[in-house]
Order: structure tokens, then sequence, then C-alpha cells
């Protein structure tokens, strides 16, 4: 079957079924899987949300038909089809924390409807476009569309942390032939950056001169997905509150018995989006890099953000800043800083394009670690993704894309992570359009219903000219 003898069947399903796709979503919403370790168990490495959220897919699954597969709690697979060779929908079905349930204009484990807007954790990443691509494979089937290559929906447990999920799968699973993950964007996302979150640490010396002023502690939070956007120093010594006072009209400046308390605040941002707020790291440093008479653990915290991290979002201090034509340039974020009697800890977030290895990358950490008198050490690597525009399955993107939308597709590169970088031959491909607001990982996450059909009919296109 063609893909113009079949879009009017198509969209006339999915019409008629809207409010049954909606009703199947919403319960998926109500599971809040978020991982979990301190509720796993065999079958569960993620936790008991997680696991139940499988549970529900798999119930799903088995009422409507469908061939699926549980590997171990890590991941499932629905499949329709036949033939040797298989494409690949890759989704997840873990989430962010809602976070505070204020800040949210509905609750964020019901699914709610606004008119062409519905609300929810998950609802975009990645549980509305995951059960759309379930709804194709259900249209597949009851239409009876012949397949010359087997459709298999993937899903993973773990793509908002650490990856086991996907690792685990195709440890034991072939690659497909094809393969895309609708957890991205429009056009075509064909390049997803390399992505490195590393710490370094270092343990405090026992000093004699403590000097005039010491920065007692640091405290932030240990999310390296995201800007420091919250840093709280308490100073003391003969010189904390001369110093304290420089932060006056940056920070909020309070007493605490002996110590002097300052907090610092900017804007909440994806830790992969330096260049769009301020971090904290940078207003911290504005004020202490004119501060003398520090003792030398402070000091050497102060040396080691100066000289590598400070007003430099592009890695230049840290002598990796590289651009690439088609995928961009590098980028680098401060996550989190924290010093207490024991030492301090940086965490950070690189990423990088084509034409930079995690080779030369990790040699040249290395050395920053041991000029600076820190440990390295590497939390979590994602190896950067990208497929030519000239193949086979980017054309087929392109062409239905621009039938749908009468649009051009043009690639381009991410910082973001999906699945995608995971296939041996796929991009990140939708599902949300240009202009779409969905407020992923922020409360009132949403997902636009008209967009969301678009989405459906490009998928559908793509997947029957695949088959030819």
């Amino acid at each position: 079957m063609t893909e113009r003898n079949f879009s009017t069947q198509m969209l006339g399903y999915f019409d008629d079924c809207t409010d049954e796709l909606l009703n199947d979503l919403s319960g998926l919403i109500a599971i809040p899987s978020v991982r979990d370790l301190s509720t796993k168990s065999v079958n569960a490495p993620f936790g008991q949300s997680i696991r139940k959220s499988f549970d529900y897919l798999i119930d799903w699954a088995k009422r409507e038909g469908f061939e699926v597969r549980d590997h171990q709690g890590y991941a499932l697979d629905i499949s329709y089809g036949e033939g040797k060779e298989e494409i690949g929908i890759l989704h997840h079905v873990d989430v962010v924390p809602a976070g505070d349930e204020a800040n949210w204009i509905t609750h964020p484990f019901t699914l709610h409807q606004q008119g062409d807007l519905v609300f929810g954790r998950g609802v975009t990443d990645n549980k509305g476009p995951l059960m759309a691509s379930l709804y194709i494979l259900k249209m597949f089937k009851q239409l009876n569309t012949p397949m010359t290559r087997k459709i298999r929906v993937i899903i993973g447990g773990a793509e908002e942390t650490t990856w086991e999920c996907v690792e685990h799968y195709f440890r034991h699973q072939p690659q497909p032939a094809f393969g895309f993950s609708p957890d991205g964007d429009f056009p075509i996302v064909n390049g997803e950056k390399g992505i490195l979150y590393a710490e370094l640490q270092k343990e405090s010396q026992t000093l004699r001169d403590l000097g005039v002023c010491q920065i007692y502690r640091i405290e932030s939070e240990r999310d390296r997905t995201s800007t420091c956007h919250h840093l709280s120093i308490w100073f003391s010594g003969q010189q904390a509150a001369s110093v304290a006072q420089r932060f006056d009209g940056v920070a909020d400046v309070t007493q605490q018995k002996e110590l002097y308390r300052v907090v610092l605040t900017t804007p909440w941002e994806k830790s992969r989006n330096p260049h769009r707020v301020q971090n904290c790291m940078d207003k911290f440093m504005a004020v202490m890099r004119h501060v003398e008479g520090l003792d030398a653990n402070s000091k050497s915290l102060i040396e080691l953000l100066e000289s590598c991290f400070a007003d430099s979002i592009d890695g230049a201090k840290l002598g990796l800043a590289h651009m690439d034509d088609e995928m961009g340039g590098t980028s680098c974020c401060v996550s989190s800083i924290n010093l207490d009697e024991h030492g301090y800890n940086l965490d950070f977030d690189f990423r990088f394009p084509k034409g930079l290895s995690i080779e030369e990358t990790r040699t040249q950490l290395q050395h920053l670690s041991q000029k600076y008198g820190v440990s390295f050490t590497e939390q979590q690597y994602l190896p950067l993704s990208y497929l030519s525009p000239e193949s086979d399955l980017i054309q087929a993107m392109g062409k239905a894309y621009s039938e749908v939308t009468g649009m051009e597709a043009q690639c381009f590169s991410k910082g973001a992570a999906s699945y995608a970088r995971a296939l041996n031959n796929g991009v990140a491909f939708g599902p949300t359009f240009p202009g779409d607001v969905t407020k992923v990982h922020e409360p009132n996450e949403q997902l636009s219903l008209e967009s969301l059909r678009k989405a459906i009919t490009i998928y559908v296109k793509v997947l029957i000219s695949l088959q030819e």
C-alpha cells in the first residue's frame, strides 16, 4: 500500500480514536514513573513505579493482540509486521520528578485537557509520543497493512538517568535497519553532541594560616542536568563581614552568629543551554576574583573556577573549545559547587560536536586536574550521534515532513540526548514543531494535540515509505 492511498484511511482512523488514545495515555500519566532505587527488585531495576508503567504497557499490548517482550525490567518491545529487517521506534517511560506541585495549574499525574493542549508530567517527554506510536501499530493491525519490515516500538526505563535500559537492550538484541526516537524536535535532529558529566574534587588541607577570610561552606543542589541556579555561601574570619557586603545588591546577605551567609539565585535552565541564563558561579566569581586574604583551601577553589570555568560557556578556558560547521560548538556548564570542612567538589556538563574526540577531552581534563591538584571523575559519558543528510532514512523523513507541513525539512544538531544516539542508523524526529511550547522538565508540561496529529501523519508516511 502506498502512502497516498493510505492517508485518507489513516486520518479517519485517528480522528475516530482520539478519545481512546487519550484515555490510555491518562492511565500511563497517572503512574509517577520516577526512578526510585529504594524500591528496586528482580525485574524492577529502576524501582516499582517504572515497573508498574511497564506492566501497564504489557497489559495494553496483550489486550490489543501484539507481540510484547519484557527485557528483565530494563526495557520492553512491542511489535507488528513481518520481515527479517526491523524499523525501531525508541521511547522511554521514565519521567523526571514533578517538583513542587504548587507550581502546576493541574495535578502533574492527572491528564488534563484544555482546548488543544493536554497537561501532565511526561505528556511530551515521552509518554504522549509513546502512546501515539502504539496507536500507529494498532492502526496498521486493524487495517491489515502489509509489512516487509517489522516495526518494533522499543521502550526504555532509564532515559532520564543512566541509560542502562538501552545499553541492556542492545547487548541482547540486534540493531534495527532503521530507527528514530520521537523525543526531540522537527524537522530532523541528525546530530546530537557528545555529553560528558564530570566532577572535580579536592580534599581540604590542614592549615596554619587561615587568612583573614575563609569560605566556611558552600551548598548547591547536585543536579547535573541544570545550571547552577542557587548557591549558598557562608564566610568566616576577621574580614567575613566586608567580603559578604560586597554581594549587596546581587544576593541576599545575612549574619548567622559569627558567620555571614550569601545566597545567590539565577533563573533555572537546562545545563545544555548555558548561554540562556547567568550561572550563579559567574555571579559568585564576579566578586570573589577580587577578594584577597583567603585561606589556602578557599584560594584553591577560586583559582580553579577563575582559570577553568568563569565566563567561559564554550569550554575555552578548559582548552576544549571547538566549532563544527554542521553540529555547532562546544558548551560547558557548572551545575553545582559544594564545600565543607572535608573539601570541595564541582560538577560540570561538557558537550561537544564531531571534530573533537572523547579521548582528547579526557586527556585535557586529566591534565588540568593534575595542574590544579584536584581529582577528576567521569560521572557519565554519552557518545555523539551523527547521520548524514544524504542517508535513505533522512531522505524519507524529509519527504514526509515536507508533504505534511509544506515546508522544507532542515537537518540540525542539538546538545540534548535522545535514544537516537543508541542507534547505528537513526535520528531524533519530532514530536514537537517549531513554535510549540512544551515545558519539558518544568511545571505544566504540555502537548498540542494538533501537533501530535501532524506528527502521527508524518510518522506513518515514513514507516510506509520504508516498506517499499
